[in-house]
């Protein structure tokens, strides 16, 4: 996952607090639950010194409704003067409550719940056009909008052996071409703008075969699924579970690839690094290009970023050992890089089962001028 956002926060000073925390609104005694989750928070804040104006924003934020069904974790990121990252998902994560005042943000919780988002298009199509959906992730609300409406003239096929039914059937395949050619269009200019990992496409039968035709160059997986529909009334139950079925999918292969990417560097020593001391000067010289994390591991040792001068992260200098996913996320979020959990149930080759959860692969590789 790319670390924008986390630039942004970065580029504040800190010491900054960071909430994860669960803001569900399913459950009946969910507004119990809430108050009591926030006076906890708001106790530790206290204690640790956190002024009042932070704090009452915070709260604001941690209560206002997010529209999300389900579970629902929100991540709130300050520093002294304002919110810098106000982020909330549905979904379950079995990664814990986060509250927390440091020299860096606690985002192992952000993270676990974020990485392997699959930025995707939701199409419901029909011969006159289409809905679509951009989604930046799954469990977030529409990032974006928009109907796409064609031609309605002679969408309807006349009776069988009517005189001009031939004339006519042939202007109403042509018309519903021509909206699914504007469906198409619009997609791509979303295209451009999100740049979706996956195109789910539903609806009529034809329109939906047509507009897949007509996205088969799309760099995106495109996917054509049977559930839901444009018309009015049509549960979308099953067609999420279909759409969060490709995004598992597509998850699991860009964790595949990710894996065999790993045995190829470890396999000739080239382009990938393993223990989080070698990672952190490796991000030192800029040479990370992906982060890679078993965050329960690398939650359990530690990086001292004054061992390694030129880090970029002055507000941790003089703060002596930090968790190491704290210090490289941050680091790597400085220089360009991106970050990955890999999953602990998932082999690793075993020079990095053995580097406490912690690896990189590399933009370039000294070792290799060497």
């Amino acid at each position: 996952m790319r670390l924008d956002k986390i630039r942004s926060v970065l580029d504040r000073p800190g010491p900054y607090v960071t909430l994860h925390l669960d803001v569900g609104r399913a459950s009946e005694d969910a507004r119990q639950q809430l108050d009591a989750r926030w006076t906890t928070a708001r106790h530790q804040l206290e204690h640790e010194g956190v002024g009042a104006d932070v704090i009452n924003e915070l709260e604001r934020r941690f209560r206002e409704p997010t529209g999300l069904p389900g579970d629902v974790r929100r991540t709130l990121v300050s520093n002294t003067d304002e919110v810098l990252l106000d982020d909330a998902r549905a979904g379950s994560t079995p990664w814990p409550e986060t509250v927390a005042v440091g020299p860096l943000p606690d985002l192992a919780g952000w993270i676990a719940q974020s990485d392997g988002d699959v930025r995707f298009a939701l199409v419901r199509t029909d011969r006159t056009g289409a809905d679509i959906e951009l989604y930046l992730a799954p469990g977030t609300r529409a990032a974006t909008s928009t109907s796409v409406e064609g031609d309605t003239f002679d969408i309807t096929k006349l009776p069988e052996g009517d005189w001009a039914q031939d004339k006519y059937q042939q202007r109403a395949e042509n018309t519903w071409h021509a909206n699914a050619q504007l469906v198409a269009d619009r997609i791509a200019a979303l295209d451009q703008q999100y740049r979706p990992e996956l195109i789910v496409v539903c609806g009529d039968v034809r329109a939906r075969s047509d507009l897949a035709d007509l996205l088969s160059g799309s760099a995106a997986t495109v996917a054509v699924v049977e559930s839901g529909g444009r018309a009015a009334g049509t549960s979308d139950e099953a067609l999420w579970s279909d759409v969060r079925r490709l995004v598992d999918e597509c998850s699991a292969r860009a964790t595949d690839a990710l894996l065999q990417e790993l045995q190829r560097g470890t396999a000739t020593g080239r382009g990938v690094l393993a223990g989080p001391d070698r990672v952190a000067d490796a991000l030192v010289k800029g040479e990370v290009e992906r982060l890679l994390l078993d965050l329960g591991d690398a939650r359990e040792v530690t990086v001292d970023p004054a061992d390694h001068p030129g880090l970029a992260l002055p507000e941790a200098v003089g703060a002596g050992p930090l968790p190491a996913d704290q210090v490289l996320v941050a680091a790597a979020a400085l220089t360009g890089a991106s970050v990955s959990v890999l999953p602990h149930e998932v082999p690793l080759p075993q020079e990095l089962a053995l580097a406490s959860g912690v690896a990189a692969t590399l933009r370039w590789d000294d070792r290799a001028a060497g």
